[in-house]
């Protein structure tokens, strides 16, 4: 994988997150760990941490890594949400635990949730970034269900999803709508106008380092 490679993955993957519209997005890219892909993100570092973007490992599988692209702030933000606290606890998470022990928590999971337990379900619209058109993360794995709040989505939505199966949403998009369709479906216009934007931008020569450093 070569730097345009990269840059191209992270906009069709993460571009609403890097823009400051999504607190987090998921992206498989080649490599058997953070580590090995350490050299590319060394290059947005200075650019990362002026926009409060973080990166974590989640996940080593086959021949590609799963990182999550988040914003701590807002993240942290989202968790403390009263129908959030209630799914993580029912999932096992620690009350009242900080943003970094809930990460490790759902790192935990993500090591298990391929063995199809209770709180597992295979990625499509509603397990994980689906990206522009249901592009999922680049990888078809099992996710833990409550990957959705790590990811932004609307607790009603990650709860209407685990009640029903994945059955009897009203829309569906970067994920399945339960609740409150005409604002979420509004976002989903927003986000993939914001991939567009910043993957046509990067095949036109722009910098995806000088976007992100434009960005709220």
């Amino acid at each position: 994988m070569d730097r345009k490679q990269f840059e191209q993955l992270l906009a069709l993957h993460c571009a609403p997150t890097l823009a400051g519209l999504k607190a987090a997005s998921m992206v498989a890219l080649p490599g058997r760990s953070l580590a090995e892909l350490q050299g590319f993100f060394d290059l947005y570092e200075k650019c990362f941490e002026c926009k409060g973007l973080k990166v974590l490992e989640l996940r080593r599988q086959r021949a590609h890594v799963l990182l999550l692209i988040y914003r701590p702030v807002v993240l942290q933000r989202l968790l403390r949400r009263s129908k959030a606290q209630v799914l993580l606890a029912e999932c096992g998470y620690p009350s009242g635990g900080s943003l970094d022990e809930l990460l490790q928590h759902l790192k935990e999971r993500m090591q298990t949730s391929g063995a199809g337990g209770r709180c597992t379900i295979t990625e499509d619209c509603a397990g994980a970034d689906a990206g522009s058109g249901g592009r999922g993360t680049g990888a078809g794995e099992r996710f833990p269900h409550e990957i959705g709040l790590f990811l932004g989505y609307p607790p009603h939505d990650v709860e209407g999803f685990i009640r029903y199966g994945g059955q009897n949403f009203r829309q569906c998009g970067f994920w399945k709508v339960y609740d409150n369709e005409k604002a979420v479906m509004h976002l989903f216009h927003c986000y993939a106008a914001c991939i567009r934007k910043i993957y046509d931008s990067l095949q036109e020569g722009a910098s995806l380092q000088s976007m992100i450093c434009s960005a709220a």
